[in-house]
């Protein structure tokens, strides 16, 4: 199985230009069975729904909830929230509200239940956490977790956009840039918010039993913000630890696409249930 998760802001790539259809050649080249988006825009006036589109190359079905109403954000052609595409059939689904203080608005939260081959399920979330402060998004983490960890001992993914860093990563950010965390946090900071001192938000993922794909069987560059200049690995999957042995590879899609369609790359992983 090829699960996906794509911050895909807005139906618009690094060129700026509103245009769905190379965010949809995106995901056909993919080819996910399930796919988490964040930062979609839908139903956008006067198009035949993307969101649709997409959900017709991966031969499923899809669940959308909106953050912000159209108008909120200007030059938004509608209403924008998060998605997920499911090839398998789609059960029952849920909402529900992150910890709502200093988010403005409130995030969310999307709980996906599907049916597999062989009268199986598999319950998958998808979020999208705040940018700006790290305090805010270790709330809504723990907010988070409230739901998630309801299914302990079943299989589920988290999947999303968490806009903070894993603090697993520091040696690798060491690494590659060949300075200290703390400076390269100073450097990067005022652009990238994202990039705390000290990672506290992700932790409590780590507290909870999860799984990270990409630290299980990772290959490659893992960072997939921005694709103009990867500096940060800000999207995850997590699983429960009953899925860990399935999970085959985990990667970030380096392709043209992958590169041109979005500011964030698609994070890849391909997992047996």
């Amino acid at each position: 199985m090829r699960v996906v998760t794509y911050n895909i802001q807005y139906w618009t790539g690094m060129d700026r230009t509103f245009h769905p259809e190379r965010t949809l050649e995106a995901i056909r080249e993919m080819a996910p069975d399930i796919i988490a988006l964040q930062e979609v825009v839908h139903p956008v006036e006067g198009t035949e729904t993307p969101l649709a589109q997409a959900a017709a190359i991966v031969g499923g079905e899809y669940v959308f909830t909106p953050f912000w109403p159209q108008g909120a954000i200007p030059h938004i052609p509608g209403p924008l929230g998060i998605a997920l595409i499911s090839k398998f059939p789609i059960l029952a689904y849920a909402i529900h509200i992150l910890d709502p203080r200093d988010a403005q608005p409130p995030r969310r939260l999307l709980e996906v239940r599907v049916e597999l081959p062989g009268q199986r399920f598999l319950t998958l979330y998808t979020t999208h956490l705040e940018w700006r402060s790290e305090e805010v998004r270790t709330r809504q983490v723990q907010s988070l977790l409230r739901w998630t960890t309801r299914d302990k001992g079943r299989p589920h993914l988290v999947l999303g956009d968490f806009n903070t860093v894993h603090p697993a990563d520091i040696p690798m950010y060491e690494h590659l840039t060949g300075e200290p965390w703390n400076a390269f946090v100073h450097r990067v900071q005022e652009e990238y918010p994202q990039a705390p001192e000290e990672p506290q938000a992700l932790p409590h993922m780590v507290k909870a039993g999860y799984e990270d794909a990409f630290l299980l069987a990772g290959k490659g560059d893992p960072r997939t913000y921005t694709t103009a200049d990867p500096t940060l690995r800000l999207d995850y999957c997590f699983l429960d630890p009953t899925l860990r042995e399935g999970v085959h590879e985990a990667r970030r899609w380096d392709s043209e696409l992958g590169r041109t369609a979005s500011d964030h790359y698609p994070l890849v992983v391909d997992v047996t249930l």
